[in-house]
């Protein structure tokens, strides 16, 4: 069994992301003990809540979609006493609960928790089946011993996963940043080419935000950015992207966005914006757009295309959106030329 035991770890410690880590977990435990359903819990909230990270099994989709207070159900007990649970049955324990959705039915549970340096950071729950169902003794064992193993490498993950987040997202609106804005167009692109729909890109600039952060001082300068952050991400859909490209310019990535569609989603972004206030003033953006296919097939483009009909819209006046309406051009701007031809709507 200690082989076993090994060849598992050394399996799961090889994952490379946290979906494989949690997967590995799942199968290579069934192979040591088996069982009907898994779950496996996480602390958050200053561990005051457990969180689903993962569920095999019949039930997993009602699992993963209820958290609870780490002061209730044995999973909660296990938790705060840091002690593991073998309940032969589940449904005839006082401490037991029963997740929404599911069956009240028979079962047997081993619960674990998952420790790092005496730190709990969440629960192994294995359940099985039927009245004459529970675990034996050697079995909890078993599931107790792969989770000393399990819980080093969840939190290896999900500590790698945060890394990753951090180095994705600006830290201080919380979007995505530039760089991996530009990923992330990429890929939209490249999807958008091969499902023949459209693509809409909006680049969104603050209007005279130096003088906010002169006379208001940056700390309220930054203040104002969360501000926007906040009301770009409600003012779009759930399927599109708001990225932060620095300094007071963002963007929007519209999966399916047309040359109008694309236009309403830069003009509800716009009086989204215009609801922050600041010495009594209404902040004010501007909003350039380019499509694909419209105007490119090239990510880096459809981005410069979309800047050079923002500045345009600056030039013109601000506090406005301009389309880039001229013919494909999928070859590179000359330095500091604008777009041939710009369609101009002003509201």
């Amino acid at each position: 069994m200690l082989e076993a035991l090994l060849e598992a770890a050394a399996a799961v410690l090889a994952a490379d992301s946290l979906d494989d880590t949690l997967r590995r977990m799942a199968m290579h435990l069934e192979a040591l003990v088996p069982y009907d359903d898994l779950a496996v819990y996480e602390l958050v909230d200053a561990g005051r809540t457990l969180s689903p990270a993962f569920a095999a099994g019949r039930w997993a989709e009602e699992v993963m979609a209820e958290s609870f207070s780490h002061e209730v159900g044995i999973t909660g007990q296990v938790v705060r006493e840091r002690r593991t649970r073998n309940v032969p049955r589940v449904d005839l324990d006082p401490q037991g609960e029963v997740v929404a959705g599911t069956a009240h039915e028979p079962e047997a549970l081993v619960c674990v928790p998952l420790l790092v340096e005496h730190r709990a950071i969440g629960a192994l729950n294995v359940y099985r089946l039927g009245e004459q169902a529970g675990f034996t003794a050697t079995e909890a064992e078993v599931v107790e011993r792969f989770a000393v193993m399990a819980a080093l490498a969840f939190d290896s993950a999900r500590q790698r996963e945060v890394l990753r987040a951090q180095a994705r997202t600006d830290g201080l609106t919380g979007l995505l940043n530039q760089h991996a804005c530009r990923e992330r167009l990429e890929l939209e692109v490249a999807a958008a080419i091969a499902a023949g729909r459209p693509l809409g890109l909006v680049a969104i600039d603050l209007d005279h935000f130096k003088s906010i952060n002169d006379a208001h001082g940056h700390a309220e300068g930054d203040r104002m950015l969360q501000a926007v952050a906040e009301r770009l991400t409600f003012a779009v859909r759930a399927t599109d992207v708001a990225a932060r490209l620095g300094d007071e310019e963002f963007a929007l990535i519209l999966p399916g966005a047309g040359p109008a569609h694309a236009l309403t989603s830069a003009e509800r972004a716009r009086a989204a914006i215009a609801e922050i206030s600041i010495g009594g003033r209404a902040l004010t953006a501007s909003a350039g757009i380019a499509t694909y296919p419209e105007n490119s097939q090239d990510a880096g483009r459809l981005l410069e295309l979309a800047d050079n009909a923002l500045y345009c819209a600056k030039r013109a006046g601000r506090n406005r959106c301009q389309r880039y309406a001229g013919r494909r051009r999928d070859g590179p701007l000359p330095t500091g030329q604008a777009p041939p031809s710009i369609h101009i709507d002003q509201r």
